[in-house]
């Protein structure tokens, strides 16, 4: 009995809590990446990782099916394929010197929705996730397990640009208000800091008669 409390005891929950956390959090951002990759263009260098693991997680998960259906077989070449372009776009980036996106980055969703005028944080947080669950829609008759898997992909990219967008709010609150203290901070300085003039005791210089003698005492 005592081993089973000491299971359930605060400090234990909260270590359960922080590893299931950190895998939900990986499992999401692998889940993500393995539609991102058919939405966007122009990955950063170490986000190729996240990739990767995407694929490897999808044909985890589809090996374990006893019989995975076409579309899922289609949707795991087309990744294969879709990252191997990327790699070489990378490559090419490097070769000719293109300027380089940040090495973390999610990639650029496709010129199509600028030409409609669509933001691309409207398009990357709301129209992205909107169309991963319409498809998972359409495919979820003929292939549950690749169904499932979309809504799955659009939920979590859903949560993590959710995630992201409260993020850089922050990071831009946090930058006005740097700013702002900096600015009194300065202004504080300048009224503490003394006057030209001030404090300072003034030279005196000895004037002597014309012709140079010395007066009498």
């Amino acid at each position: 009995m005592p081993d089973v409390l000491y299971l359930f005891r605060i400090s234990r929950l909260r270590r359960y809590g922080r590893i299931a956390l950190f895998a939900g959090k990986w499992v999401a951002r692998l889940l993500s990446a393995s539609v991102e990759v058919y939405l966007h263009g122009n990955f950063g260098r170490r986000y190729f990782t996240s990739l990767i693991g995407a694929f490897l997680l999808y044909i985890i998960c589809a090996n374990l099916l006893p019989r995975p259906n076409v579309l899922t077989n289609v949707f795991l070449i087309g990744l294969f394929v879709r990252i191997v372009y990327h790699a070489i776009q990378v490559f090419h980036r490097r070769r000719l010197s293109a300027p380089e996106p940040h090495t973390f980055s999610t990639g650029v969703p496709w010129n199509l929705w600028q030409q409609f005028g669509i933001q691309r944080t409207t398009t990357q947080r709301y129209l992205e996730p909107l169309i991963c669950w319409l498809v998972a829609l359409l495919v979820s008759t003929q292939d549950p397990f690749l169904g499932l898997w979309l809504k799955a992909s659009a939920i979590a990219l859903f949560i993590k640009e959710q995630f992201e967008r409260i993020t850089s709010t922050r990071r831009i609150l946090d930058s006005i208000d740097g700013r702002l203290e900096a600015q009194a901070l300065n202004a504080s300085l300048k009224q503490n800091q003394p006057q030209p003039g001030q404090g300072a005791q003034r030279s005196h210089r000895a004037h002597f008669p014309q012709g140079g003698r010395h007066p009498h005492p």
